[in-house]
């Protein structure tokens, strides 16, 4: 595995289930719930964020962000971003 887990029910929970009753700190509202970030390049990352009330999925790398609205098109992202840094 190329990537590590930051947290692990909420990662679960979205590959199953919709994640809309996550609930999120003060500090998560603000940067978002970090899912899964990469081993070989810590600016690569999955979150879970809040956009005016909606739960959406942003994948994070360096100075770009792509947010999605569900979880396979974001892991999608995710895995592909895996792959460049990886290779």
């Amino acid at each position: 595995m190329n990537y590590k887990i930051s947290n692990k029910q909420v990662f679960e929970q979205a590959q199953l289930r919709p994640v809309s009753d996550v609930q999120f700190t003060e500090e998560e509202l603000q940067t978002g719930m970090k899912l899964a970030v990469s081993k070989a390049d810590e600016t690569l990352a999955l979150y879970l964020v809040d956009v005016n009330g909606q739960k959406k999925f942003d994948v994070r790398w360096d100075d770009s962000s792509e947010l999605f609205n569900g979880w396979y098109s974001a892991w999608d992202n995710f895995s592909w971003c895996l792959n460049v840094v990886n290779n």
